[in-house]
């Protein structure tokens, strides 16, 4: 079985990138998985994972960008997990690190050139390089949510959560033996840093197997004459999200009026309450008061919203 940090990282490499995304992408994986070496025929730049497909689209992007003669090697780790580890071997070092300004004297730069991050999407890619040179996330049907990027040089670790705290995530770097750990520990977090690399399905199935798990554990304590009525409201809640979260991967939420957008958030944010307990989050977060049938009429149009992309989508 897949760990969920392989499944996140083949959905990510299976996206298509405009070229100025493309550059950051490579820019990243180089910074963060590449050796730069000084051989007699001058530069040769190597990349390593232990992800087949990470390897491939590093080549992909490189012969669209670069078209540099590369020699693709697989070898076995005989430490620990024996895993394979994907090689390429890439001349034309210098003009490719040049382009990306990558280069400073004889090894890399410690950040990325500005001209490489002019866009937001642009850094979305950073991220999603970064997070494929050196990233993992739990599976969510653990209780222990935990996203990290371990990297050597502290000054990069925090550039890193810099970034990554322009969407709001309240990123933090630990020393972790000789490396520097950029972590996410919230569930929502990690979600929408998931998204913002590209990840919209994990982030989906995250959600659900996260309320999956919120239910379970909320049934164990329920007592037997309240079974019915929670069973009922935590069904209502799974559907609601199943709902929101459809509109959101296919769509964005933004389709969404402003009042009716607050509301699924409130309710991913708080999976397990009920629709009084959500009103009582709604005043606190808005300041304005909703009743139980506006909270229905919201969730009615987000479940005719999701059903009117299913029809297009069923159209295609």
């Amino acid at each position: 079985m897949l760990s969920f940090s392989r499944v996140v990282k083949e959905e990510i490499v299976f996206n298509e990138f405009e070229p100025s995304c493309q550059k950051a992408l490579l820019c990243a994986l180089i910074k963060i998985i590449g050796v730069l070496t000084l051989t007699q025929s001058g530069f040769l730049l190597t990349i390593r994972t232990e992800n087949a497909k990470v390897a491939s689209k590093a080549h992909k992007i490189l012969k669209e960008l670069y078209q540099p003669h590369i020699e693709f090697l697989v070898s076995r780790k005989m430490k620990l997990k024996k895993n394979n580890v994907y090689i390429l071997r890439i001349n034309k070092a210098r003009e490719i690190l040049d382009d990306l300004h990558l280069m400073e004297g004889y090894s890399f730069n410690t950040f990325p050139d500005q001209r490489i991050l002019t866009k937001d999407d642009d850094i979305r890619a950073y991220l999603a390089g970064v997070f494929l040179g050196c990233g993992s996330v739990n599976n969510p049907d653990t209780s222990n949510y935990h996203l990290e990027m371990s990297m050597n040089e502290e000054d990069y670790a925090h550039f890193i959560a810099e970034l990554m705290n322009r969407y709001e995530l309240n990123a933090k770097v630990i020393k972790r033996r000789n490396k520097y750990v950029v972590y996410l520990k919230s569930a929502e977090k990690i979600g929408d840093f998931l998204r913002a690399i590209g990840a919209s399905q994990s982030v989906m199935n995250f959600e659900m197997t996260r309320i999956d798990r919120s239910m379970a554990n909320t049934v164990n304590r329920w007592n037997n004459c309240d079974i019915a009525n929670e069973m009922k409201a935590m069904s209502a809640s799974k559907q609601q999200i199943e709902d929101i979260a459809y509109v959101m991967d296919k769509a964005g939420l933004e389709v969404l009026d402003d009042k009716t957008r607050d509301v699924a958030y409130i309710r991913l944010e708080n999976p397990e309450l009920t629709l009084n307990e959500l009103a009582e989050v709604y005043f606190m977060k808005t300041g304005q008061t909703i009743s139980k049938s506006g909270l229905h009429h919201r969730f009615k149009k987000i479940k005719d919203e999701a059903l009117k992309l299913k029809s297009m989508e069923d159209k295609r």
